[in-house]
């Protein structure tokens, strides 16, 4: 007789690398099932709806709890019982050494930003992998009995201040799970990116996008759509039918598997470019040079497909699509995909969650992505997300901040693109104009039994008018929500004038010669308001640390100095030392630029050292020591 360990549901490394880079997985609901959770340094203030305390930041530093280990100091992230896998740990500002426990046992100890930023062998990117400031760890850490992630306090300043997300499985009792397997990184990164790119339908039927619908007889599955857009014309003005973002918004996506109605999109959100054609390539989207758009995410059905799309408004512009589809065998696991598209324009106070999706039935929730039209120079992007599964009252996932959630952090205006999340467009400066960004939860894909419910935080630094444009992935078995049908209508990008003038006479600190830096990292930051719309950015420098930059001298003579910098509650207390000119100056305060008159010092023709150097902090600063340079103006007296 087999023994019930013979006979219980197993999770092995293979079964989890298949999670992490086959897309068929998708639509069959997990087997063995289990629930998705996340552990993260969001505000504990944050205790419920209604209450002021609910969209409060202060996202950083809140742990578990702290133990102590010999003369060591660990700070303890996440502490789970049972059988589980992590599979996504994230930070923009990693401390320290990251220590795992996996059952008990010290499994996997590395240097934080090194386990995160792709540095170890072991796990290469993408499998880990620094993307516009946002650190992230893709590996499935299996565990049969407990899971525990610490970070210790080596770097004290660091680890108060370090932000954190980890997401991880929990499988029902009696599920054997593979001890965790640490050599498997180079291979989970090769499949990550072997990712076919664009599924070429040359011998397939392509339709018209006219209004009338194309229907598909199965049982199949749709493994890609395809779509080719051709006749844009970019020269016209912003509001003209014919320009890209136009003409993306404008088709209008419908689709229904076996009766069911299970997309309404535009077509941009849809396949994931909406700021006009931006090139990408992940996982379940691409999107080449020529702006042929696919979408890898399967569709299976068990009798029928029926898809249609709306004509484009510009007679000179044409769109077709086709399908790269495949037999199938319905099972009961088996689900639809469903994409709905939601749009909200309007004032940014009183601060609101946000719905992304409120679904019923037993399904799988796969990713979203967001089109953002932002009128100002301020950051849009201070919501958490807070997702509730079958009923929760309080979300399971509860995260840190927008940008956060797609997998950067800081509010990093770089483009970036992963096998699972992407910023694709970012007008700048800054995060001012029009952004596209994503994330596909794809070995993080989080089941639901009987509802889900994921809502954002609308957390814009300032009250101003705006555009929210948000699209949601999701599978669920027949009988559950269909999308909400929010149609077209006001759904067009505004424009947004993003020119940046710069100030007569500027010396612009991004454009600075570098020529010592002891410690910390600079940065040239994109920041709307500013000269340029740039500053040149240290952060993370320690007491003594140095920044030395060359200013050139046109004509040699007497000058008044005016330096333009940055004051935030993480900038520090400084010396600067120009020419004869030595100042001590407390960079903390709310967040602004302000013109500090330094002095007067005689200067020769060349190039003069700039010297900045850490002092201290402000005893109400957080202790990063920053300093941010917009200009230095040279006022020549004689």
């Amino acid at each position: 007789m087999l023994s019930f360990w013979l006979l219980a549901p197993q999770v092995t490394f293979s079964s989890l690398v298949y999670d992490a880079t086959e897309l068929s997985g998708l639509c069959e609901y997990p087997e063995p099932a289990f629930y998705l959770k996340q552990a993260s340094s969001y505000d504990r203030a944050s205790v419920a709806p209604g209450q002021d305390s609910w969209f409060a930041n202060r996202d950083w530093g809140n742990y578990v709890r702290d133990e102590t280990v010999g003369s060591r100091k660990e700070h303890v992230l996440c502490d789970v019982s049972g059988a589980g896998v992590m599979v996504r740990y994230w930070s923009p500002n990693p401390a320290g050494s990251t220590r795992i426990y996996v059952d008990g046992a010290l499994a996997l100890e590395a240097k934080s930003q090194d386990l995160l930023g792709g540095r170890l062998p072991t796990f290469p990117p993408p499998v880990s992998q620094e993307t516009s400031a946002g650190w992230t760890l893709y590996y499935p850490i299996a565990y049969q009995k407990s899971l525990k992630v610490t970070v210790d306090d080596s770097d004290q300043d660091a680890a108060a201040r370090m932000y954190y997300q980890i997401q991880y499985r929990t499988y029902a009792e009696g599920v054997s799970v593979e001890p965790f397997y640490s050599a498997g990184g180079p291979d989970l990164a090769r499949r990550m990116m072997d990712n076919p790119g664009w599924a070429s339908p040359d011998k397939k039927e392509w339709h018209s996008a006219s209004g009338e619908s194309v229907t598909l007889t199965g049982p199949r599955k749709i493994s890609a759509v395809v779509v080719k857009v051709t006749g844009l014309d970019e020269s016209k003005e912003w509001s003209s039918a014919s320009r890209a973002h136009n003409v993306l918004r404008d088709v209008w996506v419908s689709a229904s598997f076996d009766g069911e109605t299970c997309i309404e999109a535009p077509l941009g959100d849809l396949m994931s470019t909406s700021v006009g054609l931006n090139k990408l390539s992940t996982m379940p989207a691409w999107i080449n040079e020529s702006g042929d758009m696919v979408l890898r995410c399967p569709m299976p059905f068990r009798e029928s497909a029926r898809f249609s799309m709306t004509s484009p408004k510009a007679s000179s512009v044409k769109v077709s699509y086709a399908f790269v589809s495949s037999k199938y065998v319905w099972s009961d696991r088996s689900m639809h995909f469903k994409a709905q598209w939601l749009n909200f324009k309007g004032g940014t106070r009183p601060m609101r969650d946000l719905d992304f999706l409120n679904a019923t039935g037993h399904g799988v929730f796969a990713g979203c992505n967001v089109a953002i039209s932002n009128p100002t120079p301020d950051w849009w992007g201070e919501g958490d997300e807070k997702i509730y599964v079958d009923g929760e009252s309080f979300p399971s996932t509860f995260g840190t901040g927008t940008e956060d959630y797609f997998g950067y952090g800081w509010s990093n205006p770089k483009l970036f693109e992963h096998p699972y999340h992407y910023q694709s467009h970012c007008d700048g400066p800054g995060t001012k104009g029009h952004s596209s960004i994503g994330r596909w939860q794809i070995l993080d894909r989080i089941p639901f039994q009987s509802s889900f419910r994921f809502d954002m935080e609308l957390w814009h630094w300032a009250d101003v008018q705006m555009q929210y444009g948000r699209t949601v992935f999701w599978y669920a078995k027949p009988g559950g929500s269909a999308p909400r049908s929010h149609g077209a209508d006001e759904s067009r990008l505004a424009f947004i004038d993003t020119s940046v003038p710069r100030v007569k006479g500027a010396l612009e600190g991004e454009d600075l010669e570098i020529i010592a830096l002891t410690g910390g990292t600079t940065e040239r930051q994109d920041f709307a308001g500013l000269s340029n719309g740039k500053q040149l950015w240290w952060r993370d420098g320690s007491k003594s640390h140095e920044l030395r930059l060359a200013v050139p001298v046109a004509v040699k003579g007497r000058y008044r100095v005016f330096l333009r910098a940055c004051t935030a509650e993480d900038y520090g207390i400084h010396d600067i030392w120009f020419g004869t000119i030595s100042r001590q100056i407390d960079f903390y305060g709310k967040l602004k630029w302000k013109t500090f008159e330094l002095g007067t010092t005689f200067l020769d023709a060349g190039k003069t050292p700039f010297r900045v150097w850490v002092y201290s902090s402000n005893p109400k600063a957080i202790k990063r020591h920053m300093f941010g340079i917009d200009y230095i103006m040279l006022v020549r007296e004689s």
